[in-house]
C-alpha cells in the first residue's frame, strides 16, 4: 500500500485572503496526508504552508502555521485508511502528541511516530513546524505490536540514533524547502534504514534485542542493498548473515510474509515508482527492470501485472498520460 500523496505538493496560504486562509490550508493537509479534523483559535488570521514530495517508499512532507489542533478522529479514519507510520521531526516551536494512553511534548529537534490507523491529536499553542517521514505498514519492517509500544513517545533528538536521524532528517527538510527534489528509491532506503534503527533501539537496548529481531531488520536491510542483483534470494540473504534458510523463513512467517515475497514486492515498488516517473520516460522498461534484478522480461512483465493490474507499458501510459 502506498502513501496518500503521490505527487509533490506546494502551498502557502499567504497567497490568499486572510478569510480563506485556514480552511484552504486544513485542505491541503488532509490531501498531503490522511483525512484530519483540524481547529485553531483565531481562524481569521490564521497563517501555514506545506510541502509535500514523494521519494518513492516514502512521502517527505514540511508543514507549518500558527497554533492549531489537528485531530484524527475515528470518523476521519472511516473516511480514508491507508495504513501509515508518521514519522515526526519538530522543527520549530512545541507540539503535544497524543495517541493510545501515551502522550510526547516535542521541542525543537525531538522525534516521534505514530499510527494513522487509529485515533491521535497533535496540538500546538503556539507557531510551529514539523517534518513528517510518512511510511506505508508494510515498508516500516516492525510488527503491529512493537509499533503500539512506540507511539506518542518522545524520542530525544540530542543524543545517539535520535541525533543522527534528526540530523538526517532536519537535513532533507532543508532541501525541500530550498531545492527541488525528484523521487530517489535510495533517498527513501536510506531514510528507512535510519527510521527502522532509531525505533528498534527504543524498544530496548541493542543488547537486549532478540536474536529474531536483529536477523528480521538486517534482512530487510540487506534485501534492500542488494535488490538490483538478480541472484538475490532467501539463498543468499541467509549466508550473509550467517543463519539457516528454514530459521530466515520462519522470521519472516512470525511476520506474515515470505522472504521471497519481501524481495518482489520491492523490487515491483521501485519499478513502479520508476515508471511513473516523467524524467524516466525515455528509458526502456527492459532497462528498469533490470536495474532492479529482472532479467527475464516476460516475468517481469507477469509479476507486474499481477501486482498492478496492467503491464509494466500500460501502467506508464496511464500514469503519464
Amino acid at each position: 500500500m502506498t502513501v496518500q500523496s503521490l505527487a509533490p505538493l506546494s502551498f502557502s496560504s499567504s497567497e490568499l485572503a486572510p478569510g480563506d486562509r485556514f480552511d484552504a490550508w486544513h485542505s491541503a493537509v488532509s490531501s498531503a496526508f490522511v483525512p484530519l479534523d483540524v481547529s485553531t483559535a483565531d481562524p481569521k488570521h490564521f497563517d501555514g504552508y506545506l510541502r509535500a514530495q514523494p521519494l518513492g517508499l516514502v512521502t517527505v512532507t514540511e508543514v507549518g502555521g500558527q497554533a492549531a489542533h489537528v485531530k484524527r478522529s475515528r470518523q476521519a479514519i472511516a473516511a480514508g485508511n491507508p495504513g501509515v507510520y508518521k514519522f515526526a521531526l519538530q522543527r520549530s516551536g512545541q507540539c503535544l502528541v497524543r495517541q493510545d494512553e501515551n502522550e510526547a511534548l516535542l521541542s525543537p529537534g525531538d522525534l516521534v511516530v505514530y499510527d494513522t490507523t487509529r485515533p491521535y491529536d497533535v496540538i500546538s499553542r503556539e507557531p510551529y513546524s514539523i517534518f513528517v517521514v510518512q511510511v506505508p505498514h508494510e515498508h516500516l519492517g516492525i510488527s503491529q505490536d512493537q509499533a503500539r509500544a512506540l507511539v506518542a513517545q518522545r524520542i530525544p533528538g540530542s543524543s545517539g540514533l535520535g541525533a543522527l536521524t534528526s540530523s538526517l532528517l532536519s537535513t532533507l527538510s532543508t532541501q525541500l524547502e530550498t531545492e527541488e527534489m525528484s523521487p530517489d528509491p535510495r533517498a527513501a532506503a536510506a531514510v528507512l534504514q535510519m527510521v527502522q534503527a532509531t525505533l528498534m533501539a527504543r524498544l530496548r537496548p541493542a543488547q537486549e534485542i532478540p536474536t529474531r529481531d536483529v536477523v528480521y531488520l538486517e534482512a530487510v536491510r540487506f534485501i534492500d542493498r542488494h535488490l538490483g542483483d538478480s541472484r538475490l534470494s532467501v539463498t543468499t540473504v541467509a549466508q550473509a548473515l550467517h543463519v539457516s534458510v528454514r530459521y530466515l523463513q520462519n522470521v519472516f512467517a512470525d511476520e506474515g510474509t515470505t522472504v521471497s515475497d519481501w524481495i518482489r514486492n520491492r523490487r515491483l515498488e521501485h519499478c513502479r515508482v520508476e515508471l511513473s516517473d516523467p524524467s524516466q520516460r525515455s528509458r526502456p522498461v527492459s532497462v528498469i527492470a533490470a536495474r532492479w534484478g529482472y532479467n527475464d522480461a516476460s516475468s517481469f512483465t507477469r509479476s507486474f501485472k499481477n501486482a498492478f493490474g496492467a503491464t509494466p507499458s500500460e501502467y506508464r501510459r496511464q500514469t503519464l498520460a
